[in-house]
């Protein structure tokens, strides 16, 4: 279904990351000297907005009807959510989450919803990087972000009853590559105590909004069936792909399936390429398609396994078309990973593919080139250091693509 005025609302964490780089990490009760110490900005929710606005082209209507200024920690629209890419989250009275609001200010989010909790610290990430390999390791402090618990008041003036409303003509996009109607998203993660309940207010009063989910960090007693079948895009890593698996789909006809990605992740195959890289694929794909049958057939009912540096998988109800419609999509998707001659960190990468898949679907682009578009931002993002500050902008990614 086809948006009017589309728009992008990511419900989620905002933490400042106090990162070192180090050439190994330490035993316990190991002192070791890193090499180096940054501060930057981060937070699943904060790097999805910045990825989302940044991957999206200047002149797009999700950036038209935004207004803000960078002197100053007001932000001002022209319709609350028309148009706009908007961040939903609670910062600390301190520094830090001066720092975070400013951030997303300059880089064109909404802030009317990221609200001051007094007497309150903004959430704080430790993040250990490896140079060698970019690999990292995160600690977090949730802060404020615990305090993230909408009312149904709150639900209400963050989504009236006009957000992402329907027509039935579809919309041509203002973009070059837009193939259909303008779709609107809510994005969500498990960085914040109220995921839930977000996700069954939304389905029951604003139900021709897209929810995107990545449940990480994962916790097991979030992920029922019942919340799947709410859930209209699930983005998953290999990790992640197996904890649902082997949470929700032990039965007798899946059973064979389970075991083999069992097998799979005990004997942690990982090669890219040959008879390892194929087997992965084969079996990321079976589940891509069990994946599907648990979440939301209403609307556009995307499932993507991201793999790595070995690439990503996708299955649509709907592929080839704008807003990842067009045609009846049954057999998952491979893409490859772009190479990378030097990884720096990896930590903006997956909330990088996850907002531009975002940015493109709502503005009408297939999942097909949603997903290329996706992969080729993440690579620019893992050659840089800082998981906001790392995101490359629209511009970039066109330049490779």
């Amino acid at each position: 279904m086809s948006s009017s005025n589309p728009s992008i609302t990511i419900i989620g964490s905002l933490n400042y990351d106090l990162v070192t780089y180090t050439n190994k990490v330490p035993q316990g009760g190991e002192t070791y000297q890193a090499n180096s110490f940054e501060t930057h900005v981060g937070g699943k929710g904060l790097n999805e907005s910045i990825a989302v606005a940044k991957l999206t082209p200047k002149n797009s209507v999700l950036l038209s009807s935004t207004a803000s200024s960078s002197s100053s920690s007001t932000t001002t629209t022209s319709g609350d959510g028309d148009g706009a890419i908007r961040m939903v989250g609670k910062i600390g009275d301190d520094s830090f989450g001066q720092q975070l609001k400013q951030f997303l200010i300059d880089n064109k989010v909404n802030v009317d919803h990221v609200h001051t909790v007094n007497n309150q610290t903004s959430g704080v990430a430790v993040i250990l990087v490896e140079e060698e390999t970019g690999e990292n390791r995160i600690l977090i402090t949730s802060g404020a972000n615990g305090e993230l618990k909408l009312d149904d008041k709150e639900y209400e003036s963050i989504f009236p009853k006009t957000t992402g409303s329907i027509t039935t003509t579809t919309t041509t996009t203002t973009t070059k590559e837009g193939e259909g109607g303008y779709l609107s998203f809510v994005i969500l993660q498990n960085e914040y105590p109220d995921t839930v309940k977000s996700i069954n207010w939304i389905k029951s009063n604003r139900p021709q909004l897209n929810i995107a989910y990545n449940p990480s960090p994962f916790k097991s007693e979030l992920i029922t069936k019942e919340l799947l079948s709410k859930i209209d895009l699930l983005i998953v890593n290999e990790g992640e792909a197996l904890d649902v698996a082997n949470h929700l789909l032990k039965n007798s006809h899946q059973q064979d399936l389970i075991d083999k990605i069992n097998q799979i992740n005990k004997s942690n195959v990982t090669n890219s390429t040959g008879d390892n890289h194929t087997v992965l694929v084969e079996v990321f794909s079976k589940l891509a398609i069990e994946l599907q049958k648990l979440i939301n057939p209403d609307n556009i009912q995307i499932i993507v396994i991201t793999m790595g540096s070995k690439g990503s998988i996708y299955i649509a109800k709907n592929s080839g078309g704008g807003s990842g419609g067009g045609g009846s999509q049954t057999t998952p998707q491979f893409i490859k990973s772009r190479k990378v001659e030097k990884v720096i960190d990896t930590t903006g990468a997956g909330d990088t593919f996850f907002g531009a898949i975002v940015s493109n679907l709502a503005l009408g682009k297939s999942i097909d080139y949603a997903i290329k578009f996706a992969t080729t931002a993440s690579s620019l993002t893992i050659q840089k250091k800082g998981a906001a500050e790392g995101i490359p902008s629209y511009e970039e990614v066109m330049e490779i693509l």
